[in-house]
């Protein structure tokens, strides 16, 4: 694989992760409202994978408090 195309692929990985946390700060404000606040949502943005995939997995069971924790 060239270098071209290894900095290609990690830069569709990073456009994927950007656009689920994207997807999550959506999905999560429409089931929170207003308590999901303009911190959270920075925080999720700024999270990493394993964050996101466990948000991302727990998103129809997961609290607002829970959220918080797993953000700090």
């Amino acid at each position: 694989m060239s270098i071209a195309e290894k900095l290609r692929e990690e830069g569709m990985e990073k456009g994927k992760l950007e656009g689920r946390k994207e997807v999550a700060v959506k999905l999560l404000t429409k089931r929170f409202g207003k308590e999901l606040t303009e911190e959270l949502k920075e925080k999720i943005l700024k999270t990493n994978e394993k964050t996101i995939d466990y948000i991302m997995d727990n998103l129809l069971e997961i609290t607002l408090d829970e959220l918080k924790e797993i953000l700090k």
